[in-house]
């Protein structure tokens, strides 16, 4: 991608190499802020990693990484406690659940959800 504009005032914007996610500000006296606070559907998060805990308890046997998988929410948990979470390394533990509960529909399910939250 490589995409040239002008504005009203003939301020060039060239944006080359990919995506760009966050504020931009050009011309005189602008100013740019972005404010990120709490974390990614706080709540609706919390209670979906209840539910995905539950499911991998109940459905344990039919897991053979059951442990790991149960690691994996861990990870996910305190990733979301923190003040700037890594949304990479949350997408990550999601992906590594997709795999290890491939098997049981349902966990499946939250595993989709909870990525279409931080999405």
């Amino acid at each position: 991608m490589n995409e040239e504009r002008k504005d009203a005032m003939g301020y060039r914007l060239n944006v080359s190499g990919g995506e760009i996610s966050g504020a931009i500000a050009m011309g005189p006296n602008s100013s740019a802020t972005v404010h990120n606070t709490g974390t990614p559907a706080g709540g609706e998060a919390a209670r979906l990693l209840d539910r995905l805990e539950r499911l991998l308890a109940e459905h344990a046997a039919n897991l053979p990484e059951a442990v790991q998988a149960g690691r994996d929410v861990t990870d996910l948990r305190q990733e979301l406690e923190q003040a700037q979470p890594d949304r990479s390394r949350m997408l990550d533990a999601l992906k590594r659940l997709s795999v290890r509960a491939a098997e049981v529909s349902v966990i499946v399910e939250v595993v989709t959800q909870i990525r279409e939250l931080l999405a």
